[in-house]
């Protein structure tokens, strides 16, 4: 073999080396997604895949929820907005040491394609290993759905919930916060007031700006990580509409009917500040007794943030408080 050949048979093995190494670098999968389908009922199936996995701490993992007709498999149209996001997601370390509510609206803007699709993506940062429980609540056809998902972080120590505060004032950013209920001894099963009372440098804070559309939002686990809830404040007209719904002479259907019509008609309302401040009321019906972490976020001067609070919640016995002495006008006292 003369020496051109031996140039060109020696740059045709370079040349396919070169091609394999990159091809071999093409197909290297990317870093394995996490997929975990949500726990609820209806008529939904929504998956979220969390990217890379396994799940690390202090790391940007991608997560991503796609939201699809259980029966056909094709996407859910039509979702509504409600408190200026399609799809609120509420993430918790259960052993309640962090706590985020975030939205795909927070990062970028949602397109007709995201819609279209109903896929929705955001980046979240787990602050440490644990076993962390993440909610996504949204709205389709005026009703109200919710998802559960459980996310594994790293290599978290013997679950173990540490002892609860029961203080009734948490300091955050130099913001005093201080939880009062009535009746003071929540009962399951009962509705309780909430209110949250802000100070700063031991003046009252009055300049509170609304949050997605409401003065606060409050999102809650009893200490197991079951019954979550999500409620807002608790403005007069609710009270009033509420009030309607106590009316002896509704049946339950009836009642039914008008809660639905009451979930459309917030729905459209537009948002209104009625509570500039210090105070905050919330009511809330804890459905079963034991401790529950509630995670009030509002914004004092314009900025967000979150007290975190934990009570306990009893069952009735004979002879306890039911009333509610609320600071709500319109709120009728229960007998």
């Amino acid at each position: 073999m003369n020496r051109l050949c031996v140039m060109r048979v020696a740059l045709g093995a370079l040349v396919a080396c070169l091609l394999s190494a990159c091809d071999q670098q093409a197909a290297a999968p990317r870093a394995a997604a996490a997929v975990i389908e949500g726990k609820g009922a209806g008529p939904y199936r929504m998956l979220l895949s969390a990217e890379p996995a396994p799940v690390q701490p202090g790391i940007d993992t991608r997560l991503t929820w796609q939201l699809t007709q259980a029966a056909s498999g094709a996407p859910v149209e039509n979702l509504q907005v409600l408190h200026e996001r399609v799809v609120h997601n509420f993430i918790v370390n259960l052993d309640f040491s962090s706590f985020a509510h975030i939205h795909h609206e927070d990062f970028k803007a949602l397109t007709a394609d995201d819609l279209a699709h109903a896929t929705f993506t955001l980046p979240y940062r787990f602050p440490r290993a644990g076993h962390y429980r993440i909610v996504s609540d949204f709205t389709h056809r005026d009703r109200n759905w919710l998802r559960q998902f459980d996310v594994t972080v790293g290599a978290p120590a013997t679950p173990g919930v540490p002892p609860a505060d029961f203080s009734a004032v948490q300091n955050v950013d130099g913001y005093e916060g201080r939880l009062t209920m009535s009746p003071a001894v929540p009962l399951a099963g009962y509705e309780t007031e909430l209110v949250l009372e802000l100070r700063r440098g031991g003046a009252p804070v009055t300049d509170l700006a609304l949050i997605l559309g409401s003065e606060v939002h409050v999102a809650l686990w009893r200490e197991d990580g079951q019954h979550f809830g999500h409620t807002h404040s608790y403005t007069p007209h609710m009270a009033s509409m509420l009030n309607a719904m106590h009316d002896r002479a509704l049946d339950a259907e009836a009642r039914a009917r008008m809660m639905a019509d009451m979930m459309v008609m917030m729905m459209n309302m537009p948002a209104e500040l009625v509570f500039h401040g210090p105070t905050i009321p919330v009511h809330y019906v804890f459905p079963e007794p034991g401790v529950y972490h509630l995670f009030l976020q509002c914004a004092p001067g314009g900025t967000p943030r979150v007290f975190h609070f934990a009570l306990k919640v009893e069952a009735w016995r004979e002879g306890m408080i039911t009333r509610i002495d609320s600071i709500v006008s319109g709120h009728h006292h229960a007998p």
